[in-house]
């Protein structure tokens, strides 16, 4: 699979959603799905460090990452560029799906491709000054509208998704909860080492007024007896964001502003003296979507205190000493708890509790989030060429007491399956049914699946025989008119010198000849092309006597390979026009079901 993940804005790697970005790109490329990057300006060089090598260099990522011009440095020319300009970009991308990682700041007019969009949090619902009035106008009435287009949308946190539903009215079906990860390479101090080190209250964050809440803690702080500031500074550790003038102003005030220590922006290989320096770690946030830096400090063995409120609560519980934001008094209380107990039980299950906070679970999780490929109740398989051969060669390597099976559907399949509930039935028991033809790949952009390849018996043919060849397995030819299978055996051998054609008999013959045949050549794979759902419904009856280990049924195949039927031009097929090819030939035969059959598919996806 090919995706494009959309990772603005980054906000200069210094905030949650840039370590999010970050985690999840590494993350999704270690699954082995091709990715590629669409950025700010300047950004897509950062990540050329950040990724492996293979994926960086690879023709995917180099080819069709998208970096957005200089002029959208501003963030409202960026709001915009986003929404109107990049969905025409990602239509040409070559992408099979799209990854929106910060929803709740960008948003796309249209979805050209499955979309899953990531929202972190609706802070602003909870804390109104958080922005200008510009901006909350944008989060409050364009966001919403934009998002709720999206195929599917993520939270990251229960209480992210709650306010989803509540104020941006997202319908339950699309919607979806992925915790997020955290990098927990990183070890706990030693015991020598936390002897040896300062003992700080650490808060890790941006210093934003009045969302992060730092002027409350630092007023809490000043609650605390002067023995235990003495014995323990507080270190604000975070970039100067919006409202931070009134933060530094809090702490001046302090009776203990020799005690607070700002530290800045700190990069990542600086962070663990801070954690090794920590004795107990706050979280006094009034809103937050997920909060990254309360599970590492509990990976890191730092009791930690946190709000009760929004997912700081709902990760916090149980583990965490918990007290109202609004309240210093609670926060001081809080802080003198952790300064004072026991805390190797907390330690403990804080560890513990962190490990399933992964990079790669998340990764997965927002895989997939991605609409499960589904048309008219007929469960898809959507993969590659390359899968699909794969997964025939493990049946026929491993068999089972009842052969495999394996069918293809496209837009007349669906529309037969629409009406006749056997045919769909008897889908829904195949081992795979794969995506043929152009009407599936709208479909999918529809409903909101992505198909990366189309997976046809024409063109896998080819492919299987060229295996069997190489393999020594061998094939069974059963279907089309007297002659046909015949000459096309005749033909796949010529084509492919070494491949076995175990036997043939044409779809004249009787269910219990053509059975015999079959039995007494003992095939390793079956090839019945009978028309649709014709084949498929044979399949079904006979498959518990069929003494082979794979069937697949195959429509016309015997028809193209014995050429008694021409396929469209190779450059109508890339284009999936051999539809209109197959109408050329056949305008009486065929009008039914492309002239009226296709309409009627597309109508039904509404």
């Amino acid at each position: 699979m090919k995706y494009l993940l959309d990772i603005i804005p980054y906000d200069n790697g210094k905030s949650g959603i840039s370590a999010y970005c970050r985690g999840v790109a590494r993350a999704i490329a270690e699954t082995g799905n091709e990715i590629a990057l669409i950025t700010e300006p300047g950004v897509l060089e950062e990540f050329g460090k950040i990724l492996p090598p293979e994926v960086v260099h690879s023709k995917f990522f180099q080819e069709h990452s998208i970096e957005a011009p200089a002029w959208t440095r501003k963030a409202a020319f960026s709001m915009l560029w986003h929404l109107f300009l990049l969905p025409g970009k990602i239509k040409k991308s070559g992408a099979d799906a799209v990854l929106i990682l910060a929803a709740n700041r960008r948003a796309l007019y249209r979805y050209p491709l499955p979309t899953v969009a990531v929202v972190h949090d609706l802070s602003q619902y909870h804390v109104p000054a958080k922005y200008d009035a510009f901006r909350m106008f944008y989060i409050k009435h364009v966001l919403p509208h934009y998002v709720r287009k999206a195929h599917s949308v993520v939270a990251i946190s229960k209480s992210t998704q709650k306010d989803l539903a509540e104020y941006w009215h997202i319908p339950t079906k699309k919607l979806s909860v992925v915790y997020d990860g955290f990098d927990s390479s990183s070890r706990p101090a030693t015991p020598e080492e936390k002897a040896s080190s300062q003992h700080n209250i650490l808060y890790i964050s941006r210093l934003e007024h009045p969302g992060k809440n730092h002027v409350g803690l630092i007023e809490a702080y000043g609650m605390l007896p002067p023995e235990m500031t003495d014995a323990h500074p507080l270190v604000l550790a975070g970039s100067d964001w919006n409202g931070a003038e009134a933060v530094h102003a809090a702490a001046e005030k302090s009776p203990y502003r020799e005690k607070i220590h700002f530290t800045g922006f700190v990069p990542f290989e600086a962070i663990d003296d801070l954690w090794n320096n920590a004795d107990a770690y706050c979280f006094p946030s009034r809103f937050e979507g997920f909060g990254l830096s309360l599970l590492e400090s509990m990976q890191r063995g730092v009791p930690c205190c946190c709000s009760n409120t929004s997912s700081l609560g709902e990760l916090g519980e149980n583990i965490a000493e918990l007290f109202d934001p609004e309240k210093p008094e609670e926060i001081a209380e809080a802080l003198k708890t952790l300064l004072t107990s026991d805390n190797t039980k907390r330690i403990a299950d804080g560890q513990n509790y962190a490990k399933s906070f992964t990079w790669q679970n998340c990764a997965q999780g927002l895989l997939d989030a991605f609409v499960k490929p589904q048309v008219f109740g007929v469960k898809i398989n959507t993969t590659t060429m390359e899968a699909a051969l794969n997964q025939i060669d493990n049946c026929v390597e491993h068999p089972q007491k009842t052969p495999a099976f394996f069918a293809f559907v496209n837009a007349h399949c669906l529309n037969l399956a629409y009406n006749d509930q056997e045919y769909k039935e008897i889908l829904s028991q195949a081992d795979a049914v794969w995506p043929d033809g152009i009407g599936v790949k709208l479909a999918g952009r529809k409903l909101g699946f992505p198909v990366p390849e189309n997976v046809n018996g024409t063109d896998m043919f080819p492919l299987l025989a060229k295996r069997a060849a190489q393999s020594g397995k061998t094939l069974f030819l059963y279907g089309a008119r007297p002659g046909v299978a015949e000459k096309a055996a005749e033909n796949a051998v010529a084509d492919h010198p070494g491949l076995r054609i175990a036997g043939t008999c044409d779809g004249f013959a009787s269910d219990e000849e053509a059975i015999q045949r079959i039995n007494a050549a003992k095939p390793d794979i079956l090839l019945v092309a009978l028309g649709v759902p014709k084949q498929e419904k044979w399949i079904a009856e006979h498959r518990q006597q069929l003494d082979c280990k794979a069937v697949i049924a195959v429509g016309g195949l015997l028809d193209f390979i014995s050429g008694r039927i021409p396929r469209a031009p190779q450059w109508m097929r890339k284009c999936g026009l051999e539809w209109l090819y197959r109408l050329y030939q056949e305008p009486v035969g065929k009008f039914r079901r492309y002239v009226i059959g296709n309409p009627l598919f597309l109508l039904r996806l509404r």
